[in-house]
């Protein structure tokens, strides 16, 4: 096992025993690698050459890949998520993690400064309003030649979200004040998601798909534009 991997490993041990909570231990732990299988090897890859000191993680959960950032980079490590009693005390204590409750798209990022780096697993999908402002707002609250690292099911192979948009351009504008579903809202091909990025100021750098477990999820590492 390499380092980067054994790092994981020690990650996902702690919040296995850290965290009361059935649904990781159970179910989710067991998958979740399958959704973004490359990102923390890129994540390891990248972290050794540029020494980063800011991350933020968007859509946390229960904070396996914020651990594994801070255990492998040392970095101050930022977590954004409508749920944030998914990462207990004892991990944010043990990895000195700063958490926030808040949908990332109808708030502000609440800390100042650029990050050196976005990660973003399993969230664009459940976005309820067009994608490329709130990525746009990422892209803002980040450095120049920044990274981001994201995960989504690959609609090629998961299909479209029955009775959704027929184009993530359908989607209507953020609204801070609107009722949200946390649910699979829209699917993304690999040449939409490749469109969204562009559209949102950001270079793909390397895009792979992992197994997934219903289907294929893609992996991106992405740049802010220069």
């Amino acid at each position: 096992m390499t380092v980067t991997g054994e790092i994981l490993e020690r990650a996902r041990r702690d919040i296995t025993t850290l965290t009361d909570a059935a649904e990781y231990r159970g179910l989710y732990r067991g998958e979740e690698m399958l959704y973004w299988l490359h990102l923390p090897g890129w994540i390891g890859e990248w972290a050794a050459q540029n020494s980063p000191r800011r991350i933020l993680d968007i859509g946390s959960g229960y904070g396996t890949l914020s651990a594994f950032a801070s255990m492998l980079t040392g970095a101050q490590v930022f977590c954004l998520d409508s749920e944030p009693q998914r990462i207990s005390e004892a991990l944010r204590a043990k990895h000195r993690l700063t958490v926030a409750r808040g949908n990332i798209e109808q708030v502000p990022i609440p800390w100042t400064g650029p990050m050196d780096a976005v990660i973003l697993t399993e969230v664009i999908e459940h976005f309820n309003f067009h994608p490329v402002a709130t990525m746009q707002k990422i892209a803002a609250h980040m450095g120049r030649d920044a990274r981001l690292f994201l995960s989504t099911p690959d609609a090629a192979s998961w299909g479209r979200v029955p009775d959704g948009y027929r184009s993530y351009r359908d989607m209507p504008p953020p609204d801070p004040d609107a009722a949200t579903i946390d649910l699979h809202i829209y699917q993304y091909t690999e040449t939409e998601l490749r469109q969204v990025l562009n559209d949102s100021g950001f270079v793909v750098l390397r895009l792979e798909r992992a197994p997934g477990r219903w289907g294929f999820h893609l992996n991106v590492e992405a740049q802010t534009a220069p």
